[in-house]
């Protein structure tokens, strides 16, 4: 209760929640889920009349894990997010597999993410041949492929992990450039938080709001509180969006990555802005 209230007045501060008495919405330049698609018949598209639109909204594509997350479970974190990038349901199997989902798509170069990939098959140290599904594989945009295991740190030696990648890297083969194990130690809340904060402003996203924001820190040297930057615009919580937004777009980038942006409200300019 307490981490929520401190959280609550950091949003405020820096303008993502509303004063009491004031209304404020974001104002996405598309539907923050699924996707919408022509309505057509036979292969042809109806014509457009006057202000009825031809579309149809259809929901994300399913997951292609081949096993997905059970749909009770007990002292569990079980789901799906949806990835923008590619418009597709993405399972996990607990908050740590959230967090590494998470911050897969707030990666810009990374252009697909899979959950529960089909499994490779390995020879052990026994000597025979065992199967692996690795809980995650990303493409980047070069076409490199990772493929990944999350554990926790502390069943790290217990299962063995580190051993089965040891084994199965020497199979890869077409599956994946490169194998490794994410930790809780790798992938901490905060930044699972920043990413999952960079997530819900790719959904809903005003290229407007991100122009404009973008040009305020043409004039901007340093780090500078993000309150001082959504202060800018009547709707704070709009500017903070962009600001999330332009984190995504490597324009901008928190001060201080490895704690949550409510609890180090500072950033700065990436990258040179022209």
């Amino acid at each position: 209760m307490l981490r929520f209230v401190k959280e609550e007045q950091a949003l405020r501060q820096i303008g993502s929640t509303p004063d009491a008495g004031e209304s404020s919405g974001l104002r996405p330049d598309r539907i923050v889920s699924g996707r919408v698609v022509p309505i057509a018949e036979d292969g042809w598209e109806y014509e457009v009349e006057k202000d009825w639109r031809s579309e149809l909204w259809v929901p994300p594509h399913r997951s292609t894990g081949t096993r997905q997350p059970t749909p009770r479970t007990k002292a569990h974190c079980r789901g799906w997010l949806v990835d923008p990038t590619t418009c597709r349901s993405v399972g996990f199997s607990s908050t740590h597999e959230l967090r590494v989902a998470a911050l897969l798509m707030a990666n810009r170069a990374v252009v697909e993410v899979e959950d529960q990939p089909p499994a490779i098959r390995y020879l052990g140290v026994d000597g025979r041949w065992h199967h692996h599904t690795f809980d995650f594989r990303a493409t980047y945009s070069t076409g490199y492929k990772i493929a990944i295991a999350v554990k926790p740190k502390t069943d790290l030696e217990k299962s063995g992990i580190r051993q089965v990648l040891k084994q199965a890297r020497t199979e890869l083969s077409d599956f994946a450039d490169e194998a490794i194990v994410l930790t809780d130690e790798n992938v901490t809340i905060a930044r699972g938080w920043n990413a999952l904060s960079i997530l819900r402003a790719r959904r809903a996203r005003n290229d407007e709001d991100c122009a404009r924001m973008r040009a305020f820190f043409k004039g901007v040297h340093g780090a500078i509180h993000a309150s001082h930057a959504t202060a800018q615009f009547d709707d704070r919580a709009s500017a903070l969006n962009a600001i999330w937004c332009l984190i995504y777009d490597g324009v901008l980038r928190p001060v201080f990555p490895d704690r949550k942006l409510v609890d180090a409200p500072f950033v700065a300019k990436a990258m040179s802005i022209h």
